[in-house]
């Protein structure tokens, strides 16, 4: 019938695109419901619990940022790096340092605390990506190592090994509930920047050298370059997470800087999925609520530690939020399914 109608054929090959783009065009807004219900439930949260959950949801806050921040290298770049622990050190220092030597504002060293990690992670990153793969790890390792024995040795600076402790944190963040809300709001605005930056065709490069760096070097991608943007990225978000500990703990130590910090971003990941944007994320609620757990009925806790990690590595090896997913999503009905879900994946 619609042969007989002038451009009925033509009409009824456009129908289905046009129906498929509005299902997509819908698809953004129905995924942003759940970040928004959770963020709503989250903010909530502030005004219902008591003191000490709140403090531990702004520690857990900041090694979500860690670890999201460590992410950029390790699931989009393809970098492991045990060196991301300078940048979160760093960015404690300058808020603890700014106060002791300077006296300056708290929210001068905040906001600059971010800065300052990137400005230190271009002579790094440049000196860390000449090596590949397992050398970069080390390479990067090596930087934590050094940068924890200067904040020891150096007393009469850092105040060694006792670290730095004081009031340099306003009393409007003393405050429990104010305190949490501020750090909530940094974590959402952060978390929307890294995601805009790992969804933007500069991410999607990134995704590709990961995949294949020979063959994008072949395209003319400066693969160098572009791994020292996302190594200098990760340490901007990865220092602005120090600054945001040091409202929790009012303090910055040495052990920030050890490679031993820098392991537990890492184990976030995993833990949470490298594959999924927000993989991290629940990995840090699961490793710092586990952690304190089993810290407080298991001795040997590490053991315990290792041996979830090596189950998940095994049975999940796309972590528990990936394996989430991709259980939610199963085996796409047809080839425009495959299409449509393979575009909301990029």
């Amino acid at each position: 019938m619609t042969n007989d109608i002038p451009g009925g054929a033509a009409v009824a090959e456009r129908t289905p695109t046009t129906t498929t783009t509005g299902h997509r065009g819908r698809r953004p807004l129905l995924r942003a419901i759940g970040p928004t219900a959770l963020v709503a439930l989250m903010v909530m949260l502030g005004f219902v619990l008591q003191a000490s959950p709140l403090l531990t949801l702004e520690e857990v806050l900041a090694l979500v940022v860690f670890a999201t921040a460590t992410n950029i290298l390790l699931g989009s770049a393809g970098l492991v790096s045990f060196g991301q622990a300078v940048f979160y050190g760093i960015g404690a220092y300058t808020v603890a340092l700014g106060w002791l030597h300077w006296h300056l504002s708290f929210w001068v060293t905040f906001f600059a605390a971010p800065f300052v990690g990137a400005l230190v992670a271009v002579p790094v990153g440049l000196v860390a990506l000449r090596a590949r793969r397992l050398y970069f790890a080390l390479s990067t390792l090596a930087f934590s190592e050094l940068a924890y024995q200067l904040a020891e040795s150096r007393y009469s600076f850092t105040q060694g090994a006792n670290g730095v402790f004081g009031p340099f944190v306003p009393t409007s963040l003393t405050n429990p509930v104010t305190g949490y809300l501020f750090v909530l709001a940094v974590t959402v605005a952060s978390l929307l920047l890294m995601w805009k930056i790992t969804h933007s065709p500069f991410g999607l490069v990134l995704r590709a050298i990961r995949e294949n760096r020979e063959r994008m070097q072949a395209l003319g991608v400066n693969v160098y370059r572009h791994q020292l943007v996302a190594f200098v990225v990760s340490g901007f978000f990865c220092s602005l997470a120090g600054a945001m500990f040091v409202i929790y703990s009012q303090s910055a130590y040495p052990e920030l800087l050890d490679w031993t910090m820098s392991g537990a971003p890492v184990f976030m990941a995993v833990i949470g999925g490298m594959g999924v944007f927000l993989g991290p994320a629940v990995g840090a609620f699961i490793y710092q609520f586990g952690h304190d757990e089993l810290v407080r009925y298991v001795d040997d806790w590490q053991l315990v530690l290792g041996a979830v990690l090596l189950l998940i590595v095994m049975f999940w090896p796309d972590g528990l939020l990936g394996a989430y997913m991709r259980a939610r999503r199963g085996r796409p009905r047809n080839a425009d399914e495959t299409a449509d879900r393979s575009a909301d994946d990029e």
